[in-house]
């Protein structure tokens, strides 16, 4: 079983069940160790809203499974393999996150899709799956789209931007913690993915410098 996720950490960057530090990695590029309590009022409402983000997504790109584990506390989402099934998770503790509405998720859900849907460039470590950037960019330019119509670019600039808030949040427990990409740079790429423009220089160079040190990846491919 092979996994990526939302959040991932560049001092973690294999993408399989444990990190040399003992963490299962996941989709914000993070560790998914950091939880969220259940309980709070609203929780029916919001996974009612998760199931049916779910259920849009599914319809969308039926080759991909997805499943919501509700019950599980953990603030993240994944994209994950076991042999040829493609599959995204979506964590209970993301859903129930005051940061995160419908936007959130929804882009988080298309970030995952995009690992196993987005293409070149693939990440350095597991290249079974779309770069970090690269799943964000078609998250936006196709994933979005694809689901929501004309209401994807106000979904996808809301929800980058609920991600990119509750990266700044959790990076602050983590003090040794520096991301692939940061919020600024993700938000970016998602803006030139709606506009159908070129991956944005900031983020090329972020991962040239990623896969420089890779003998046998190409610097660069779209």
């Amino acid at each position: 079983m092979i996994l990526s996720s939302l959040f991932r950490p560049a001092t973690a960057r294999l993408h399989i069940l444990f990190t040399s530090r003992g963490r299962l990695m996941s989709f914000l590029d993070w560790p998914i160790e950091h939880c969220q309590s259940g309980g709070r009022a609203g929780d029916t409402r919001r996974r009612k809203s998760a199931s049916h983000l779910i259920s849009l997504f599914a319809r969308a790109f039926p080759q991909i499974t997805y499943r919501l584990i509700w019950d599980s506390p953990l603030i993240n989402a994944q994209a994950w393999r076991l042999g040829k099934g493609r599959n995204v998770y979506l964590y209970g503790g993301l859903v129930r996150h005051p940061v995160i509405t419908r936007a959130g998720l929804a882009v988080a859900l298309a970030h995952e899709t995009g690992h196993h849907l987005g293409g070149q460039p693939r990440d350095p470590d597991m290249t079974w799956m779309s770069w970090q950037g690269q799943a964000d960019y078609w998250a936006a330019h196709v994933g979005m789209p694809a689901v929501f119509g004309d209401s994807a670019r106000t979904l996808t600039l809301r929800g980058a931007r609920q991600i990119g808030n509750l990266e700044r949040q959790l990076a602050g427990d983590m003090d040794e913690w520096a991301s692939d990409l940061s919020p600024a740079v993700r938000l970016k790429i998602f803006s030139a993915g709606l506009r159908g423009e070129a991956m944005p220089t900031c983020a090329i160079d972020e991962f040239k410098k990623l896969s420089s040190s890779r003998l046998g990846v190409k610097t660069w491919a779209l």
